[in-house]
């Protein structure tokens, strides 16, 4: 009776968590605005799976027909929720490029002209209302050689930026904002501490299991952004669909684990390949890599420490009152899921 209870349960979470399969990667897009006078030259990247009704037959793949199809409606979705303004809107927006790569991504490039020099730049994105609320959209800015990048989200979809703006302060909080946005959005990482969650044995067990993962993935993490080792993303997707596969089972076949550190440092490794493909691919300058690489580390240990804070204490009040079911019902839900995700990134990507 138990054991269907469990596994009840377990389905039940697993269906819950199903519109969320994507996992890792983060609902984002990205432009890259270059400044040449009166010009401002725009190379935006989006994903068209984003973008509701382009992958007509829901196969994860956008054919060149419905690439086709679809591209007008695309483009005219893009114009009214992605805006600059410098002193006042463009005169005139002219379309050099587009093409369809990836299966699923769009390349754009476009020119906005304006009426007077552009000394300064506003960019206000309201892409999250078409594309979806956890949507964010990451901007890199050129004017005079000098680069700086904004975050845009639904909480603050507007970055304002000069020659002289973009100080430290601004980029420690715009890329602490984004570790917690990929935290929060990393259902994989989240799926991982949950499963060492419900299986710690005590909170001092729990501090040194998250410290090590932190430790492991803060190398990865620099290690992959500063391109001194890069793994395959499939791969690396992969295999932190394993580790959590791997914690599940582990919580299902075994009492409490009192030294689950070491083989979460093992892991903890290979999060850290995951985490850096934002940075990495974000294709920041040299001079600001190291800040913008603290500084988004440091949000995503924010992040982890919120889930674990808000989630450690009512897992334990909960177990303390009988609800031991809780712990194999999770596992299972947390096996299912990766196991899904380990077939969808090893074999579908």
């Amino acid at each position: 009776m138990r054991t269907r209870r469990c596994l009840l349960a377990a389905a039940s979470l697993f269906l819950a968590a199903a519109s969320t399969l994507a996992a890792h990667d983060l609902y984002r897009s990205e432009s890259r605005l270059e400044v040449h006078g009166r010009e401002v030259h725009a190379a935006f990247t989006f994903n068209l799976l984003d973008f509701p009704g382009v992958d007509q037959d829901h196969n994860k793949t956008v054919t060149q027909q419905e690439f086709d199809a679809a591209f007008d409606g695309v483009y005219a979705a893009i114009l009214q929720h992605y805006a600059l303004d410098s002193s006042g809107p463009p005169s005139r927006i002219t379309r050099n490029r587009y093409r369809l790569f990836d299966d699923h991504v769009l390349d754009l490039d476009l020119k906005y002209t304006f009426p007077q020099e552009v000394l300064g730049l506003t960019v206000r994105s309201t892409l999250p209302e078409i594309l979806g609320k956890d949507h964010i959209h990451l901007v890199t800015f050129i004017l005079n050689g000098r680069l700086q990048e904004g975050v845009l989200a639904g909480g603050h979809p507007e970055a304002f930026f000069t020659q002289t703006s973009g100080s430290k302060l601004q980029t420690f909080l715009r890329f602490v904002w984004l570790g917690m946005q990929h935290i929060a959005t990393g259902y994989d990482h989240l799926a991982f501490l949950l499963g060492l969650l419900i299986a710690t044995a005590s909170l001092r067990s729990l501090v040194k299991t998250i410290t090590s993962f932190t430790i492991a993935h803060s190398i990865t993490l620099a290690l992959a952004t500063f391109d001194v080792v890069i793994l395959p993303s499939r791969f690396t997707e992969s295999m932190i669909a394993l580790s959590i596969i791997y914690v599940a089972v582990e919580n299902l076949i075994r009492k409490r684990s009192l030294e689950r550190w070491r083989i979460t440092f093992l892991f903890g490794l290979i999060h850290g390949f995951g985490f850096s493909n934002v940075l990495r691919e974000m294709q920041l300058p040299r001079p600001d890599l190291a800040l913008s690489l603290f500084s988004f580390n440091a949000g995503v240990e924010i992040g982890q420490l919120i889930f674990v804070i808000l989630l450690f204490p009512a897992l334990e009040d909960l177990m303390n009152r009988g609800w031991t079911w809780l712990r194999p019902a999770v596992s299972w839900a947390i096996a299912l899921l990766a196991t899904y995700w380990f077939i969808q990134r090893a074999f579908f990507a």
